[in-house]
């Protein structure tokens, strides 16, 4: 319980100090094009990160947690030098063809917003490198149940990107809040490297690595379809009133920060002891784990629910109504996170469940179920886009997402119950 608290505050003051970049980034700007263009910059990178790195820590945590410290080590270098590869290949062909992708995730804006996406786009590309080669370093971290350092490291890495952005946002406008985010995710992974060392030479024939490649397969072929959820976010939400995206955006950061700091203080440590569990065939102990666990998340996530309702209005204006943001946008920025309210409830449960999969070594199910799950939402954006705005696209988010909680739950609880289902799992 203790370590929880530490985990909570660091990863508190890690989702502050990025809150703070963002809202300092708004209210000196104003939530307007400029502002628009730089979130929607974010999500091809975002989306990359998601996708790859986002996968491999689901696989690698709970295989680096059960082997030994020269297996680890070999392992953490033969996935940081294939995600170098990776993800440097990527960064060049999004790169040089920005101008004719990037109006086609925007369709709704001009041709001046569209170019300045491009540009904004570019320079955050540069940060993907380095935060996707982190994630073998932080998933060894997470495996070695050594999880407040990484916490820690990555509240200073946003102090230092805050105070660049702080000194320089006057002088050269929304580019700066680009270049602080690519400075983030360079300091994030100079501070994550200590753990790989001694130096292993990677080798790209081990066992391990090949197993886990295996198991990444059907979760990044899931993955790749339904984490372009933001990207149709930010697609519909260019069709709307300019600084309906940045609203939009800032509700999900708002949650997102949320949702970090509680799973990282409550779920995260639950990775490890729940691929032991498996590894022992102790399902009592898994079923009574994901139980406990799912009961303070979904309690936690319902009192802050309760208190965005009342008085988050009156916090919101207190936060965010400086400097050009207006009162206007604080009322609409509310209105838009009471719309996510179903989003930030079931990513809380939904993480849980998802994470129970993969220490059964099961990737293909909470994929498959994320697949159908965003198939559906997508006609419910729509929809939403086309009855209500925003409000709509975000309402639509939540209905979908709820599916996917409540099927991970059943599908997995059924598993459990019936430990005969429990002997194919990795197989699904």
């Amino acid at each position: 319980m203790r370590r929880a608290l530490w985990l909570m505050v660091i990863t508190a003051l890690n989702t502050g100090a990025l809150f703070v970049y963002q809202w300092f980034v708004v209210t000196q700007l104003g939530a307007g094009n400029g502002t628009d263009a730089l979130f929607a910059g974010m999500v091809m990178p975002q989306l990359v990160l998601n996708v790859v790195s986002g996968s491999l820590g689901y696989v690698l945590i709970p295989m680096l947690a059960v082997v030994d410290k020269e297996v680890r080590s070999s392992a953490i270098w033969s996935f940081a030098v294939a995600l170098a590869l990776i993800f440097g290949g990527l960064a060049v062909v999004l790169w040089v063809l920005a101008p004719w992708w990037v109006p086609l995730s925007v369709p709704g804006f001009d041709a001046v917003a569209v170019q300045q996406t491009v540009t904004l786009t570019r320079i955050q590309l540069m940060g993907m490198i380095f935060a996707g080669l982190g994630a073998p370093f932080n998933a060894a971290y997470q495996a070695e149940h050594r999880f407040i350092y990484p916490s820690f490291m990555a509240f200073l890495a946003s102090v230092l990107a805050l105070c660049f952005v702080v000194l320089f946002l006057g002088h050269a406008g929304v580019e700066i809040a680009a270049w602080g985010l690519m400075l983030r995710a360079v300091f994030q992974f100079v501070f994550q490297v200590p753990v790989g060392f001694p130096f292993a030479a990677p080798n790209f024939r081990d066992k391990n690595f090949r197993e886990a490649l295996r198991k990444l397969k059907p979760l990044i072929a899931g993955t790749v379809y339904y984490k372009t959820d933001q990207l149709l976010d930010r697609f519909l939400a260019s069709m709307t009133p300019s600084g309906s995206l940045s609203l939009l955006h800032l509700a999900q950061q708002v949650y997102a920060a949320g949702n970090l700091v509680l799973t990282n203080a409550i779920a995260m440590p639950l990775t490890p002891r729940l691929a032991k569990h498996a590894d022992h065939r102790d399902w009592g102990s898994f079923r009574r784990e994901v139980l406990r666990t799912l009961l303070i998340l979904g309690g936690l996530g319902l009192l802050v629910f309760a208190l965005i309702v009342f008085p988050g209005r009156y916090v919101l204006e207190l936060v965010f109504a400086h400097g050009n943001f207006k009162i206007e946008a604080v009322d609409r920025l509310w209105e838009i996170m009471l719309a996510l309210g179903m989003v930030w409830l079931s990513g809380l449960t939904g993480q849980v469940l998802s994470t129970s999969f993969y220490a059964m070594s099961d990737t293909r199910t909470p994929t498959k179920i994320g697949v159908i799950g965003f198939t559906l939402g997508i006609g419910l954006k729509i929809v939403g886009l086309m009855l209500g705005g925003v409000i709509g696209v975000a309402i639509g988010s939540g209905i979908y997402m709820v599916f996917n909680s409540v099927v991970s739950y059943i599908l997995l609880f059924r598993r459990l119950d019936a430990p005969a289902n429990l002997s194919h799992e990795g197989q699904q």
